[in-house]
């Protein structure tokens, strides 16, 4: 499974989708992460970007099945379920991309289902 946690580019993790300059991407299998740059950041769109791409775009580009993130609004929430990404509440306090990875293997997020947006 290839989790994503949008991060600052010292990969703290942020509470923003798609204003987030970096997604950290994690593989559970291989326990590998790395930085993909989200080059739909510019803000302020809410289309997206060429084409009409955006950020949901380019983590299903990335074959990513999971999202980690505080908070979602309504419109990137439903592009990303309907790239087929599942989104993840992460509990408040989570400070480093460690505690995040750890607080969804331990149950310790909320998944985040259209009726509670």
């Amino acid at each position: 499974m290839k989790i994503a946690i949008p991060v600052d580019e010292n990969k703290h993790p942020l509470n923003v989708f798609g204003p987030a300059p970096y997604f950290l991407i994690f593989n559970t299998e291989t326990n590998e992460s790395y930085l993909i740059k989200n080059v739909y950041s510019c803000g302020g769109c809410s289309s997206g970007c060429e084409e009409g791409k955006n950020a949901a775009d380019l983590l299903k580009e990335n074959d990513v099945d999971v999202l980690l993130i505080g908070e979602i609004s309504r419109p990137p929430l439903l592009k990303l379920l309907s790239k087929g990404i599942t989104v993840y509440r992460l509990p408040k306090g989570i400070e480093n991309i460690d505690k995040a990875i750890q607080s969804l293997k331990e149950g310790k997020t909320e998944i985040v289902y259209l009726s509670s947006v």
